[in-house]
């Protein structure tokens, strides 16, 4: 993490260079965190060390807190402290629903675990990288469109979910990718299988990557790893610069008036659907027109998806969800938060001042 610069913001706002560097990563990578992730964090047991960051954290009205069995669940929300590393846009003010929160937390234990790796901590990092390092189209990466009511205007944003994503090797010329899945204790694996599906083209376009699959137990992993070869190394495969050509000169015939028979009729209909993209049409006009060559349409879409040199891992993470849990507090933790103001916010953080 190059992050000396952030962390020295948020220690101008009053916190020390170690909470300084854990609030960092907890607004990178989660924006929630316990009393327990701090401890772990710092080397420390319950007492006024952490207790002094979390009056802090809560007077400067940087964060709020909800209770739950065990203890309780700080959300970090602050703009000042967004503003100060850099990620405003990562800012929410609203508190999630559970189960969001408990996967934030399991993606938080997993980047404390693991703070040697090299991630690609945000949307603005993650893009370049794949376009520009690795060769991959926009069209490839996991995106969502979101519209405005107001103006009608619409934004696509890339890597929505912001598992963690690190690269190994990053000097050499084949880099290996990490992914991750994170999962909160989901009764079933259809989260998992739509991931799988938003990313697959990206996957498929990557000559050496990994997938783990996170989470707090170990009931799902074999299964997570058969839809893995299923979805990704298994099933469809990308279509290929051939298939793209072969669309193009269905399409030309249709257009221009030849026989068609059914079959291809059904399989130009197919391809239509599969290349909808807004660059293909651009493509296939400047074919048509003669700006554009066969081996150039055959160039144009990245290595199928059988191709590529994809592992899949799974890892069991997830200890601070026990604050969910009755009777799982370590001894003097429950004091340590109890003692905090009686007045510390404990609201909605929409509820609070800006």
């Amino acid at each position: 993490m190059n992050s000396a610069q952030q962390i020295e913001n948020l220690v101008r706002l009053g916190y020390t260079p170690e909470e300084a560097h854990f609030l960092y990563i907890v607004a990178t990578h989660s924006g929630y965190f316990t009393h327990r992730q701090f401890l772990g964090f710092s080397g420390t047991k319950p007492g006024k060390h952490s207790q002094k960051f979390l009056v802090k954290l809560l007077a400067q009205k940087h964060a709020t807190f909800h209770a739950y069995q065990s203890g309780r669940v700080y959300h970090v929300f602050s703009r000042p402290l967004f503003s100060a590393i850099g990620r405003d846009d990562l800012r929410t003010r609203r508190r999630h629903q559970l189960d969001y929160i408990k996967t934030r937390l399991v993606v938080l234990d997993f980047v404390l675990g693991n703070l040697g790796n090299d991630y690609l901590e945000t949307e603005a990092e993650k893009v370049p990288f794949f376009e520009s390092a690795m060769n991959v189209r926009a069209e490839c990466l996991p995106s969502r469109v979101y519209g405005s009511k107001s103006s009608g205007n619409t934004t696509t944003r890339y890597f929505v979910d912001r598992f963690p994503l690190f690269v190994q090797d990053a000097g050499s010329a084949n880099p290996l990718v990490v992914f991750t899945y994170v999962d909160f204790g989901a009764a079933t694996l259809k989260g998992f299988i739509t991931h799988l599906e938003a990313y697959r083209p990206l996957l498929g376009a990557l000559p050496r990557y990994e997938l783990v699959f996170v989470a707090p137990s170990e009931r799902y992993f074999r299964a997570a790893e058969r839809e893995f070869l299923r979805i990704v190394t298994g099933g469809s495969k990308l279509p290929s610069g051939q298939d793209l050509l072969h669309y193009f000169r269905l399409r030309k015939r249709w257009e221009g008036g030849q026989r068609t028979v059914a079959s291809e009729v059904v399989q130009l209909n197919a391809c239509r659907k599969q290349f909808a993209e807004k660059t293909t049409a651009v493509l296939y006009q400047k074919w048509v027109e003669g700006a554009v060559t066969d081996q150039e349409v055959t160039s144009s879409l990245p290595m199928p998806i059988g191709k590529s040199a994809g592992a899949f891992r799974a890892e069991k993470c997830g200890d601070a969800l026990s604050v969910f849990l009755r009777g799982n507090q370590e001894p003097g933790e429950s004091q340590s938060e109890e003692s905090l103001k009686p007045d510390s916010p404990r609201v909605s953080p929409e509820e609070l001042p800006q």
